[in-house]
């Protein structure tokens, strides 16, 4: 029995060089699929990691409040809160008087047009506290964040938007005027890190002012896209999230709109998007697992068309009809293997390739990895087992006449 199974692989191998080229191209087929499919999970798996990370730099002692956002699309500011209900200054008060909170900090979206040496119609404008420094853990390239003791208007600017407004590298002391009013640049913010796909704001294109200070623009208390929330030591993460979320809603009528998030917390939009994508995609790429099986058997079909005589003298000298099956099903199962396999060393190489020269790092999930080529062989030999049969049922006198 393992000599012929050696005689039918032997025979596969001995048909796939016989034609090469036809063999390649039916074998891209599922290079290309089995490679997709570990490629895509696997940018997807590390993606996720970098926003979880990207997360936890905050810390594990702090919270983030923002909107219920099951529906509502991102402002174009990129901070949370579309058309739903946002937080507003009553609800800064109640989360600073719940207790086991040390510090919350707000993040408000302001509108306006930014004039300094350059104008940039409309920036993402940030309203904050002092503060947000002790959660961003972010340094300072020049200059410092403004204080509470600040006796004229300040702001500090992200990395990106500094070159944008500015012609000086260094920025400091330089004046831009916002709604009417002049800000002085106190500070700028080296360059932040972002995880790709991530929909938090992206804080290097940012102008940061003082809370009090936006204000004094709008003429009342600016509305509130989300809080950092910084507890108190000693103090259980969860509980204090768990009491917050409750003296939330009480102060929203029992309305669940708001929602407080603790460390390590996995439920912001971008992750949801980000696994539909994944899923959509991966789909895709197992459809195209099956039309790599179709493919192998058009090309096992044509195989079988051209090796009609070869068939008949076979099974003229005594081969069966199982034993043609096999011969048949073995070279598709040698097609579909070696290009699973390939495609598995595709996908690892383009996975070390992304993570060496992009800021993408992929993580291999090694369950899709080891299922990925099973799909493809299996899809191959079912597929391949139909021009089998085709050749196990031939009889061996017409085929011996066939030219």
């Amino acid at each position: 029995m393992s000599s012929l199974r050696k005689g039918y692989l032997h025979l596969a191998m001995q048909s796939i060089r016989t034609s090469r080229t036809r063999s390649f191209m039916t074998m891209l087929g599922i290079v290309i699929s089995v490679a997709s499919v570990i490629v895509v999970v696997a940018i997807g798996q590390g993606v996720r990691q970098q926003i979880g990370n990207q997360a936890a730099r905050y810390g594990q002692d702090v919270l983030l409040v923002r909107p219920n956002q099951a529906g509502n699309e991102l402002t174009g500011s990129g901070l949370p809160g579309g058309t739903g209900a946002l937080l507003n200054a009553s609800d800064l008060s109640v989360t600073r008087s719940t207790p086991g909170v040390s510090v919350a900090v707000p993040l408000s979206a302001v509108t306006g047009q930014v004039r300094g040496d350059y104008t940039i119609p409309n920036p993402l404008i940030i309203a904050t506290t002092p503060q947000l420094t002790d959660i961003l853990h972010q340094s300072i390239d020049y200059g410092g964040f403004f204080t509470a003791s600040d006796t004229e208007q300040t702001a500090v600017l992200g990395a990106d938007i500094a070159n944008r407004l500015f012609s000086d590298n260094a920025p400091l002391g330089q004046k831009f005027t916002l709604r009417g009013q002049r800000f002085v640049v106190a500070g700028v913010f080296k360059q932040f890190t972002a995880a790709p796909f991530s929909l938090e704001a992206n804080y290097n294109q940012a102008v940061f002012i003082p809370y009090d200070a936006a204000q004094n623009l709008l003429g009342t208390a600016p509305q509130i896209n989300e809080m950092f929330v910084k507890i108190k030591p000693g103090n259980n993460p969860n509980e204090v999230a768990r009491a917050l979320q409750h003296a939330i809603t009480d102060a929203h009528g029992g309305t669940n709109d708001i929602v407080v998030l603790p460390p390590g917390a996995k439920g912001s939009n971008s992750d949801q998007t980000l696994h539909l994508l994944t899923l959509m995609t991966v789909g895709v790429a197992i459809i195209a697992l099956l039309l790599g099986g179709v493919g192998i058997m058009n090309m096992m079909l044509v195989s079988v068309a051209e090796r009609i005589h070869e068939i008949g003298l076979r099974k003229a000298i005594g081969a069966t009809d199982r034993q043609i099956m096999r011969q048949f099903v073995t070279e598709a199962f040698a097609i579909s293997f070696v290009g699973s396999f390939i495609g598995l060393l595709v996908s690892f190489a383009a996975i070390g390739l992304l993570r060496l020269y992009t800021s993408l790092q992929p993580v291999i999930v090694w369950e899709v990895a080891a299922l990925a080529p099973l799909i493809a062989i299996a899809a191959g030999v079912f597929f391949g087992a139909i021009p089998a049969m085709k050749a196990a049922r031939m009889d061996p006198i017409e085929a011996l006449r066939h030219e």
